[in-house]
């Protein structure tokens, strides 16, 4: 804690590995695969295409060109990958599949039109709210501005309601571009666990946008929440030794949470600015080696806004 102070189709899979050098430097039980994502018709790259392991906080987006790397311990064997983009066809695979394939051409996506089915809303009677927090001071980072690193605020939700639109604020930013996935999970036990969104939210955002309040249109997604839940912002690509600092307070507006990885290399850490120190604050981690972190009396600066049923 720091006080003070992101076209239906057949999709062709080409999965480069590391050269045998490489391979050989690596674990036995950490495989990388790399590739690149192309326009089925036109073979033109597509930037920005999402690579995520299904129901865990891993994976990463692929650059402006179309391509990705990631690198898959062994006991994601029995899980699957997807490969997905707003307006292409998806497609997902079981990593142990991926594994298996040494060379190749490259990931081909199709065009698909996407139809909406129309959607009437009876506005009457429902009430827009806001909650969370708007940050008070605090200054909140990734200890590590890694891919896979997670900040997430829980929401009170106490009464049936649609989730319309989220915010943050970015404090402090040395990084020309931010890429962050936006995750909404349920809570089991007191820590997040399903992301329930239909579709990732993947945010894309240039230093020039920090200097403002972000705000994340959600009304598409058309997701009803009858229980409280945890909106999280996660690094999907890893950025390098730089400042990365989010709005937050504390005392109060807990709980937050966390994933970080840590110890993590000297050449991904987060610098604070001068002037600033850590304050310790009380942490709770997740039963079972779960991967979160919960800090009870630390809120986030995220705020959501809910169209709720009238009670």
């Amino acid at each position: 804690m720091k006080c003070a102070g992101i076209h239906p189709g057949i999709l062709l899979l080409g999965l480069l590995l590391g050269n045998a050098s490489r391979a050989r430097a690596q674990t036995v039980s950490d495989t990388r695969l790399a590739g690149q994502v192309l326009d089925q018709a036109t073979r033109r790259p597509l930037g920005y295409v999402s690579v995520g392991v299904l129901r865990h906080p891993f994976g990463t987006v692929a650059d402006g060109k179309g391509r990705f790397a990631l690198t898959l311990p062994a006991r994601y064997d029995a899980d699957s990958v997807r490969f997905s983009l707003l307006g292409y066809a998806p497609r997902t695979l079981a990593v142990a599949e991926l594994r298996r394939l040494a060379r190749g051409g490259p990931l081909l996506l199709r065009a698909q039109a996407v139809p909406l089915r129309a959607a009437r809303v009876q506005a009457a009677g429902l009430r827009r709210v806001v909650v969370g927090n708007q940050g008070k001071g605090m200054l909140e980072d990734y200890k590590y501005n890694m891919a896979g690193n997670q900040s997430g605020q829980q929401l009170a939700v106490k009464r049936p309601a649609f989730l319309q639109e989220m915010s943050f604020k970015v404090t402090h930013c040395t990084y020309d571009t931010l890429y962050f996935r936006l995750n909404v999970y349920r809570l089991t036990n007191g820590f997040p666990d399903e992301n329930i969104l239909p579709k990732p939210v993947y945010l894309r955002i240039s230093r020039e946008q920090t200097a403002d309040r972000i705000y994340v249109n959600l009304r598409p997604y058309k997701l009803w929440l009858t229980e409280d839940v945890v909106v999280s912002l996660e690094l999907v690509r890893s950025l390098g030794k730089g400042t990365l600092l989010l709005l937050a307070n504390w005392p109060g507006g807990g709980p937050s949470y966390q994933i970080q990885q840590t110890p993590g290399p000297l050449d991904a850490l987060n610098i604070i600015p001068k002037g600033m120190m850590d304050a310790k604050v009380r942490e709770e981690k997740q039963p079972n080696n779960g991967p979160w972190l919960k800090f009870p009396n630390v809120g986030m600066g995220f705020e959501a806004t809910l169209l709720e049923l009238p009670e």
